[in-house]
């Protein structure tokens, strides 16, 4: 997502489909130009699913509507991500970074030191759209409103944010209700904020899973899951997560896990991983 000398992520990366239009010529100088799709998206660059076989170094244009207008900016293939019956996914970085591309905004990922949760959220008001990092008080609202009140920089007043959902057609995710009780493991280092909410587990060579967050600190979380990740195992979360929104997930390493019988799932602690993800 980001070039190969970084050690520590530009951005965060959003899970967030956007249709774009990318367009290149092949060695004999034919034009090709093919509709497609964002599945990650930085400040930088993402991961774009495209029909047809390109190549590490390969450079293409890519661009996107907004409203009436065209965004346009030249990129560069770093590495096929992966292959779908669709097509062949893509990493790529962007040789022009423009700030307005994606119509997001990407704080400093050095800012989120105090954040218990992030989300792509948007100004009810204008429709920007932020990665907006969450402290207690506004995941305790997030919680119970699915909004959060703050200021927006782009209308200068105080307004309501909602969570943003992708621009492309996405396939939903319907979770399996989870019994819940009030246990939570001792064994942490920082205050916890219980927080019932959804959150996506991710882990290359996994299908991704929808699992239930019991509490969250700066630190880490807790969640339950059908699935059991033993301890020292490292994946991607996104917490909150809402099927069909734009998801942020960051690196984790499981630090404990905990079979409950009763209920057939399992009790995970997750500490936040520092510095690049899994892919990266």
């Amino acid at each position: 997502m980001e070039t190969r000398t970084s050690t520590v992520r530009q951005s965060d990366r959003v899970s967030f489909r956007i249709p774009v239009e990318a367009s290149w010529f092949t060695g004999d100088g034919i034009p090709m130009s093919h509709t497609a799709e964002t599945l990650l998206v930085s400040r930088n660059g993402g991961v774009l699913r495209l029909p047809d076989k390109m190549f590490p170094g390969q450079e293409f244009a890519i661009r996107r509507r907004q409203g009436m207008t065209w965004k346009t900016t030249q990129a560069r293939i770093l590495a096929e991500f992966d292959r779908e019956p669709d097509g062949f996914l893509y990493a790529f970085v962007m040789l022009e970074p423009r700030d307005d591309f994606w119509g997001i905004d990407f704080p400093a990922p050095q800012t989120a030191e105090d954040a218990l949760a992030r989300l792509l959220m948007e100004c009810s008001f204008c429709h920007r759209r932020e990665v907006v990092y969450l402290n207690e008080l506004q995941l305790k609202s997030f919680e119970v409103r699915k909004c959060v009140a703050r200021v927006c920089t782009h209308c200068e007043a105080p307004s309501i944010w909602i969570e943003a959902l992708s621009e492309a057609k996405q396939d939903g995710v319907t979770p399996k209700a989870v019994d819940l009780d009030q246990q939570v493991n001792p064994r942490r280092k920082r205050e916890r904020v219980k927080a019932r909410v959804l959150a996506c587990i991710r882990r290359r060579g996994f299908q991704e899973e929808v699992a239930v967050c019991e509490d969250l600190s700066k630190g880490g979380l807790s969640f339950r899951s059908r699935n059991q990740y033993p301890e020292g195992t490292r994946a991607e979360v996104a917490v909150p997560y809402t099927p069909g929104a734009g998801a942020i997930f960051v690196p984790i390493r499981v630090v404990f896990s905990q079979p409950l019988p009763a209920v057939g799932l399992y009790r995970h602690g997750a500490a936040y991983v520092k510095g690049l993800g899994e892919g990266d």
